[in-house]
């Protein structure tokens, strides 16, 4: 997910905040790191944030930031800076109380990618 992860995640289209209960959807996630791996082989390091932001940090270039908002069963992820990559459609994630070691799969513009939730950041 450069700009491919979400816009690979973008790991969602958040205009507000979601419903408290849906804090728990990534809560181990705010102290790991989502790993996401594109068919190229090309990854990205997802960090998403109890306040409902993400960055996403590719191996080159700029990060990305958004929002992230629980719509009904799935988590969706919106890139809203920089500019030039804010707008595109939102990456949907089937919701679950994730947790370290699990993982899960996604498409965005860019492509389909398999992501891991590692430990730490």
């Amino acid at each position: 997910m450069g700009i491919r992860m979400w816009g690979a995640l973008a790991l969602a289209g958040a205009a507000g905040l979601a419903a408290p209960a849906a804090a728990d959807t990534w809560s181990a996630a705010y102290t790991g790191t989502i790993v996401a791996t594109y068919a190229d082989g090309h990854s990205v390091k997802v960090f998403t944030n109890p306040d409902h932001t993400f960055v996403i940090r590719p191996a080159t270039g700029d990060p990305l930031s958004g929002t992230w908002q629980d719509e009904g069963a799935q988590t969706c992820f919106t890139i809203t800076a920089p500019a030039a990559a804010a707008g595109g459609a939102p990456t949907c994630i089937a919701d679950k109380a994730y947790q370290v070691g699990d993982s899960f799969d996604g498409k965005d513009g860019t492509g389909a990618f398999h992501a891991v939730i590692d430990a730490g950041r």
